[in-house]
Parts: structure tokens; sequence; C-alpha cells
């Protein structure tokens, strides 16, 4: 079983494997440089709560709640019914009938219904801290430095040897 980021160095470092180790880690560097730099420019280009891909399924979701119908058990256990299905949120303690919310610890659409009939609750309190615009930003904070000629290096001595 692979990653998504194990299988994107693959196919980027595909031609680079048969450089020699030095060309093969220069190719790399410079490959990670870049992602860091355009990750960054996305990261503080967006102005929303949540980064730009965890935004766009909040979006998503909550274009399907017109056809839902919320009916409160209580104050925080609901019941909604959704094209004849019926799913139970208990807000108070993040849960749902398909375990969507403690899975993903983010608001799955039914969920969202509950909290746009209620208004009592905001919706991005339901979303896990990794999935915000701070989070995002700070992942990408750092400048990978480009490294320059191996040649023009000051190497201490020590290590020389």
């Amino acid at each position: 079983m692979t990653s998504n980021i194990v299988k994107s160095v693959n196919a980027v470092t595909k031609a680079a494997k048969s450089y020699p180790i030095i060309a093969l880690l220069d190719s790399l560097q410079q490959t990670i440089q870049s992602w860091f730099c355009k990750n960054k420019d996305m990261a503080y280009g967006t102005f929303t709560k949540l980064s730009t891909k965890y935004e766009k399924i909040m979006r998503e979701m909550s274009t399907s709640l017109r056809n839902m119908r919320v009916s409160p058990a209580n104050q925080t256990i609901f019941s909604v019914v959704d094209e004849g299905s019926s799913f139970v949120v208990d807000i108070e303690k993040r849960t749902y009938t398909y375990r969507i919310l403690q899975v993903d610890q983010m608001p799955c659409s039914h969920a969202l219904a509950v909290i746009e009939t209620t208004t009592k609750w905001d919706p991005y309190n339901y979303c896990l801290y990794f999935y915000t615009r701070e989070t995002y930003m700070n992942a990408y904070h750092c400048t990978i430095n480009p490294v320059g000629n191996s040649n023009e290096w000051i190497v201490p001595r020590k290590l020389k040897t």
C-alpha cells in the first residue's frame, strides 16, 4: 500500500532514478522546493476558514441540504431523513449513523442539515483542526532553500574525512 505522496514522488523521479546519486538528490531537492513554493502560494492565497480542498467539500455537501428533513429527538439528537432513508445525528457527541463524523472529523451533509436547522452551532467547529487554513499555512511556512553548486560549499575539515 502506498500513499499519494509516494506515488507523486515516484512519478516525478522516474527518469531521475537512473541518475548518479548526487544528481538524483539534487532532482529530489528541486522537486520538493518547487512543491513547497507552489503550495505556500496556494495556502497564503486561501481566505476561507478551511483549506481550499475542505472548504470545497463543505460547499458541495451543503448543496444537498434542501432535500433533507430534520426532526429533533432532544436538544442534541436529531433524525435526518434524506431520500427515504433515516439517519441519526448526535451533534453533541459528534456521532452519526454511518460514522462519517467520527472518521473524517468533518460534518457530513446530514450533520450540516442539523447545524443549519438549529443555527446554534458553527459547522467549522466540527472540522478537524488539520483542515483549517491556519494549519495549511503552517505546513508550508518554511522555505526549502537551494543548495547551490556542491563545488562551492565550505565544508569544515572535520567533515571532509
